[in-house]
């Protein structure tokens, strides 16, 4: 929704030149101490005043961000943003309609006490004061005063309450696409509008790498932990810097997403934790079949059954309002798409296992674990994690586990209930389970250890503790640990025995040889200094694995017209830092198709194949080639310095990013934008955004990290590029953690109130 304009400041000073605020005392009572890069440390004594304390911290850094979220989640985008492209926000819009009329948010909020589904009194704490923190801020500046641009003065700027706190966690927690939801209809009304994407395969670009480090691969003896995600650089699901304190009974420092009033990936005293995409599905669709007589009613044992209906209405900026008429069904909302498409005979409903509203209590949970064996316990309490889980604790054990909520569909449930092609086709290589949704034998069975009906419970669900290390790169959970795979799961989770990815690759191939101290980074084993180092030196192993038979080919071919290329691959140190002279090449060769490999996968080796450049395949050098030909015409060099041609805009500033495509063989993910004449990259799309260290020692753990693309959004703030700037020089800060190092790195302090 956004465009990026950003005014290069001097945060340091702007930041030493504030003073200390103290509002008047109220029922919610914080106070934020600012260190540096703006990092805020709220202290509060009870969780109503912590809520409150974050909700007004990130509304001064990120408001603009915050309010396009509840546009969204109330369904408004179209009212106050207009249609959107291929009516985007109207798709948006009647899915969350949708969702709020079914009322499934008010019935959570008011469950039974002590039911994982039903909040608790702290988070709902928790969650009354960021909705309140963020409403004071709106308040006591004013929409027409803020500094944001992209947001003063607009309408869409308003105070929010509690209840809309929970919508948007309820929001959008299983599909990535909407089009399919919203615009299903039976045969002969609305065709036209039949959504071209599968609205259940992401198409998302996040991704993560994690290192939990155990006492047998560090030189202390206790653990340490590497969380890095690969997030947009943009939008909403921004990372924010956050500490968080209740004397007695809280202390956690880490960063969270901009909207949530919770450290999502961080520590404690005891555990660091950190979160990574996951391979597992968390959904499944049901193929019906349909009444003959009225394609809305479907078959299940032989009975007709009608479908529900419910009928929303959105308004559209500057057009008449639209009204879409939902179906839905005992598995869930029917979905329509080209691969699933309704027809007379035949339509496809989602069944979703959304977390709820149980995600706030799983993170209090999880701050509250002494070790990951009690980090285990939270995560099977609540199996509110969309994600994996890599932990250490301070005792040197570490562990992984991918313990959502999954469908409970074994792989013979699968086979057995995937009937039609369509379903086999989708079962057998998108592992999305396509089940007959006529018979009441293909539903999926209920597990009496699942907190929830047809889900995996969490012992079944992968895990593994080790003392040497847990390692995730977004590839299934078989190679967590490459001495000790684990197999014998469900599809569902993921694959096994098949190729990874180079990323993946490269992860465990750094932390073979850092532990054998063969990689030049110094003595054996991890140290907090030689992680960092080891993820800052850029490797790239796609080009260590071909480069020099990619050379000899070029030079073999003797064409003129790839002579400099010839050299400038040849002068490469392989590697994506700022003064890597020709990587910007090798990913347009990369990008066009020409990482080709001779030798396949061998299950009996899968970290070093597949390799061997396949120079007999002319598309090859024909990538090579139109690499060159988009240089040329773009006024490139071919041996350019990577920091010289990808960077990130910041107003009239260009800051060097260093890092590389994760799919090509780089560790330090950065996806860049588009090609630029003369000038390169301009802009970073995706990448490493939260990169934090921690390593637990005799007197607690020690941390560092850096927000690659800085606390703020708001180009008047001093915070919009500090880090993004460290980050290129290859830096980290400090998560200050105790009260000592805290106070004494304080440059600011406001106490706020309610």
């Amino acid at each position: 929704m956004f465009i990026r304009l950003a005014v290069g400041v001097a945060a340091a000073a702007l930041l030493a030149a504030c003073g200390t605020e103290t509002a008047t005392t109220g029922k919610m009572t914080a106070e934020i101490r600012r260190t540096a890069f703006g990092v805020p440390h709220v202290k509060a004594d009870d969780y109503p005043g912590m809520g409150f304390g974050l909700g007004y911290a990130m509304a001064e850094d990120n408001l603009c961000e915050i309010m396009e979220r509840y546009v969204t989640v109330l369904g408004e985008r179209a009212k106050f943003f207009g249609p959107g492209e291929n009516n985007a926000n109207v798709a948006s819009d009647l899915y969350h309609r949708n969702l709020i009329a079914s009322g499934e948010m008010e019935k959570l909020l008011n469950g039974p006490a002590g039911s994982p589904d039903t909040p608790s009194t702290d988070a709902r704490a928790l969650a009354r004061g960021y909705a309140a923190g963020v409403t004071k801020y709106i308040s006591e500046t004013g929409v027409a005063n803020l500094t944001d641009a992209r947001c003063k003065g607009a309408e869409w700027v308003r105070p929010i309450s509690e209840e809309d706190y929970w919508r948007h966690q309820m929001a959008g927690q299983v599909v990535y696409q909407l089009a399919g939801i919203a615009t299903a209809a039976p045969p002969g009304i609305g065709d036209e509008a039949r959504a071209e994407d599968d609205p259940l395969i992401e198409t998302t670009q996040l991704g993560s790498n994690a290192y939990g480090l155990g006492k047998d691969v560090t030189q202390s003896g206790y653990g340490m932990l590497l969380g890095n995600p690969h997030y947009p650089w943009v939008g909403q699901n921004r990372f924010y810097r956050m500490h968080m304190t209740i004397p007695g009974k809280l202390n956690v420092v880490g960063a969270g997403l901009v909207t949530n009033a919770s450290v999502g990936i961080g520590h404690t005293d005891s555990i660091a934790w950190t979160h990574t995409v996951s391979t597992a599905r968390r959904y499944g669709i049901f193929e019906l079949t349909l009444d003959p007589a009225d394609p809305t009613k479907y078959m299940f044992d032989g009975v007709s059954t009608p479908m529900e209906k419910r009928e929303v209405t959105v308004e559209v900026q500057g057009g008449e309002a639209v009204k879409h008429t939902f179906y839905s069904t005992r598995f869930g909302p029917v979905v329509e798409t080209q691969t699933f498409p309704w027809s007379a005979t035949t339509a496809y409903a989602l069944r979703a296992i959304p977390q709820g509203l149980r995600s706030p209590d799983q993170y209090l949970a999880m701050w509250q674990a002494k070790s990951v064996r009690e980090l285990y316990d939270a995560l099977a309490k609540y199996q509110a994690t969309g994600f994996n889980t890599t932990a250490v604790d301070a005792a040197g054990e570490a562990f992984y586990g991918d313990m959502g909520m999954m469908p409970n569909v074994s792989k013979d449930l699968g086979d057995l209930c995937a009937v039609s092609d369509t379903a086999k086709q989708q079962w057998t290589t998108t592992r999305i389970p396509v089940l007959d949704g006529s018979k009441s034998a293909c539903a999926w069975p209920d597990d009496p250890d699942a907190t929830a009906p047809g889900i995996y419970a969490a012992s079944r669900t992968p895990h593994l503790f080790r003392s040497d290390y847990v390692s995730q790169m977004n590839d299934s959970y078989w190679l967590t640990n490459a001495g000790a795979p684990l197999t014998m799961y469900s599809p569902i989770f993921g694959d096994e025995a098949t190729a990874r990815s180079l990323r993946t690759r490269l992860g465990l191939d750094i932390v073979a040889k850092r532990v054998a101290g063969t990689d030049g980074l110094g003595d054996a084993k991890f140290n907090l200094a030689n992680l960092q180092a080891a993820l800052y030196q850029n490797r790239h192993i796609g080009a260590e694995l071909v480069r020099d038979d990619l050379v000899a080919a070029c030079k073999a071919s003797r064409k003129n017209s790839l002579a400099a290329a010839c050299a400038a691959l040849e002068g490469w140190d392989l590697k994506v830092n700022l003064d890597s002279k020709g990587a910007h090449l090798f990913h347009l060769f990369a990008e066009n198709g020409g990482l080709l490999f001779k030798v396949p996968f061998d299950p009996a080796n899968p970290v070093n194949t597949p390799n061997t450049l396949d120079t007999a395949n002319p598309k090859v050098l024909e990538a090579l080639q139109k690499a060159v030909d988009t240089l040329t015409e773009m006024k490139i060099p071919l041996d350019a310095a990577l920091g010289d041609v990808q960077r990130e805009t910041r107003g009239d500033e260009r800051i060097p990013i260093h890092g590389g495509a994760g799919q090509e063989g780089v560790f330090n993910v950065i996806t860049v934008g588009k090609l630029e004449p003369e000038l390169g990259w301009t802009d970073i799309r995706h990448g490493s955004s939260w990169i934090m260290t921690v390593e637990f020692g005799p007197d607690g753990p020690k941390s560092q990290g850096i927000l690659t693309y800085s606390q703020s959004t708001d180009d008047a703030s001093p915070f919009r590029s500090d880090q993004t700037r460290a980050y290129s020089a290859k830096q980290w800060d400090d998560l200050l953690f105790t009260e000592e190092a805290v106070e004494a790195a304080t440059v600011s302090r406001k106490t706020v109130s309610e």
